[in-house]
């Protein structure tokens, strides 16, 4: 149980950390939504090219707008019921109970189970958001080059671009880094659940209630 408890315990820190971590780039994200469209209606120009790559740019951070209320609303709900069984966990600390550590192993299967879908979604939302930042971050750095019908030029206030290119890239890939680590901890959980069912199945046959 010493193993069970070293390794439950590392799994629900690790979910605290990523969901928190979801939370503050989803809100990130929303910002950078309204900044990016605000600056595509506000912005002037007669170029043809430019006046593209803000339609564009416009967009895409409408899309990134739309999945960071989406990003918000799936994490909160996961976040409160992890936060419940990490707070039992930590009050309990190393000497907790064989039952007790049993009671919220069997609390955070049911939380997964009955959030599943809710969490194949965050997944969904956080591929779907690091492409769209990704995008954004390769907007901002064709505007570093001043696109005209003359060709190229870099101005002082387009160098100014450079920073927030590299923190939207940067959301990108926290973003498809919580996809990753959202996935994983999912196939994790998937596999118990599973294990969980055949056991129920075979449960079931022993006792004769397969098919009632």
């Amino acid at each position: 149980m010493t193993h069970a408890l070293s390794q439950f315990r590392t799994e629900i820190r690790h979910f605290f950390l990523i969901s928190i971590l979801n939370l503050v780039f989803a809100a990130i994200a929303l910002a950078f939504g309204v900044q990016y469209i605000v600056t595509a209606i506000l912005a002037q120009g007669a170029d043809p090219a430019a006046a593209g790559l803000r339609i564009l740019t416009g967009a895409v951070a409408l899309v990134c707008f739309g999945l960071g209320i989406g990003w918000i609303l799936a994490t909160v709900r996961i976040f409160e019921g992890i936060v419940e069984i990490k707070d039992d966990l930590e009050t309990e600390g190393t000497a907790i109970a064989d039952n007790r550590l049993t009671c919220l192993i069997v609390r955070m299967l049911a939380h997964y189970r009955n959030n599943r879908k809710t969490i194949s979604n965050m997944i969904l939302v956080c591929t779907l958001g690091g492409v769209c930042f990704f995008v954004l971050g390769i907007a901002n750095s064709v505007k570093v080059l001043s696109v005209s019908s003359a060709g190229f030029a870099v101005t002082l206030d387009n160098l100014l671009l450079i920073p927030a290119m590299l923190f939207t890239l940067g959301i990108a890939l926290a973003s498809l880094l919580s996809s990753y680590y959202f996935s994983k901890f999912a196939k994790v959980w998937d596999g118990r659940l599973h294990e969980i069912e055949i056991s129920e199945c075979a449960l079931k046959e022993k006792l004769g209630l397969e098919g009632r």
